[in-house]
Parts: C-alpha cells; structure tokens; sequence
C-alpha cells in the first residue's frame, strides 16, 4: 500500500517478516492507514488475483511489474505485508475503510475505469478495483497505470492505493493432491509410483561405478613386484 500524502503508517514492525492469517490481514491492512486517511478523495484497492510475493522476483516476470514499483518508489509514504495466508477479504477492508470515513463504496472493473467514476463528493470515494484473472501480470500492470492516471487527473494526488489479493495461489495444493492416491485400498504399487525413470538411472550409473571400481581393484590386486634376488655373499675365513 502506498500514498503520495501521509496517508500510510510507516510500521515499525516488519511486516514482511511475518505471515499474517486471512483473519488478521483486514485490521492489519486498516491500522496501516493513518489517523486522517479521511482526507483523502480517493482510497483505491486494486485486486490481483492469486498473486504471491515470490512473483515479483520471478525471472520472467522481471519487467512485470513496472509501473507498481516506480509509484511504490516514488510515494511520500507506503507499507507492505509480505505474506498473507488465504488472501484477503477486500471487500471487509473496504467496507471498514467506508464506515470510518462515512464513505460509499464503489465497485469498478479496472479494464473500463472512466473520469465519470470519480465524482466530487465531500467524503473520499472508496473504489475497489478487480483486475482481470484471464491477464498476464503485465498486462494489469497496464491497467494499474491507466486507473491511476484517471484517477490522478480527478483528485490529483490525493488518494491512497491498497494492492492485494482477494485469493491465494492453489498450485501448491493441486501438487499436493496429485500425489495423493484417490483410493486407499489399492496395493502400495498400485497407489504410488515407486520406480521413475530417475530411480533406474541412479541404478545404472551406481552399478556401473561399482564395475569399474571392482575391476580395477582386481587389476591392481593382480600386480606383483618382482624381488630382485642377489647372491649370497661367501663368508670370509
């Protein structure tokens, strides 16, 4: 989360060192607003889906994400939470978000945002934004860029941005399940795949190191060094 204004708490606990439940991750998310986060005209929260912290440093998606990190470098303030358990609630957030500051809470697909979404009002509009699931994380990082433009150009930069997730990764879980034999009353072959192709090579290559090494030592055990036989020396009388 960041702001161009003072409106982030620059948390001397560091989040990102810690994994915050589902459940705790919404008063987290809110106690890191400050106390006039009210002032604000916009509080923007963009939704990634299944978006995890190791994708920012992924290799191929080392230009992914351009655009968060050039307004994340160059906000007056910001904050992270690095890791989240389950994703989080983000319409909860919102919600709490709009109850303090007496907001309305507007849902907007990030792909069609408009001027004519953000209109002059006394209190701040609270915009949850949901970026498409279908998109590379570049192309969203796109879209960012081009709502917060439009954005900009309504309230300037007074507003503060919140990016998320409202679901976690599942690859993990699927991985987990496909190796988990559906019917337990199978025989052990049956249920689990106890020789891959890895297993025959380590096999081969052990047997063909215990070949080698055996030949050898039978070739070495089969040298002998000759002694070399001098005559007896004559006794002197």
């Amino acid at each position: 989360m960041w702001s161009p204004k003072d409106y982030i708490k620059t948390n001397g606990k560091p989040h990102n060192q810690l994994v915050i439940t589902n459940a705790d991750a919404t008063s987290s998310i809110v106690s890191s607003l400050s106390s006039d986060i009210c002032s604000a005209k916009a509080i923007a929260l963009f939704d990634q889906p299944e978006i995890h912290s190791n994708d920012f440093v992924r290799s191929e998606n080392k230009n992914a994400f351009n655009n968060l990190r050039t307004y994340i470098d160059q906000a007056n303030t910001r904050s992270e939470i690095e890791y989240i358990a389950g994703g989080v609630d983000i319409q909860k957030v919102a919600q709490m978000i709009a109850s303090e500051c007496e907001a309305t809470v507007v849902n907007l697909d990030a792909s069609n945002v408009s001027d004519d979404d953000f209109k002059e009002q006394s209190s701040p509009i609270v915009v949850v934004a949901s970026l498409p699931s279908s998109n590379s994380f570049h192309s969203n990082d796109v879209l960012l860029k081009r709502f917060i433009n439009v954005m900009e150009r309504k309230v300037n930069q007074n507003y503060a941005v919140i990016y998320t997730s409202g679901s976690a990764k599942t690859f993990e879980n699927e991985y987990v399940n496909l190796r988990v034999p559906s019917n337990k009353s199978l025989p052990i072959f049956a249920k689990y795949q106890l020789f891959t192709p890895g297993v025959f090579m380590v096999l081969g290559v052990t047997l063909l190191f215990l070949f080698i090494a055996g030949t050898g030592i039978t070739w070495l055990s089969g040298i002998q060094t000759p002694i070399r036989m001098e005559a007896p020396k004559q006794k002197k009388n």
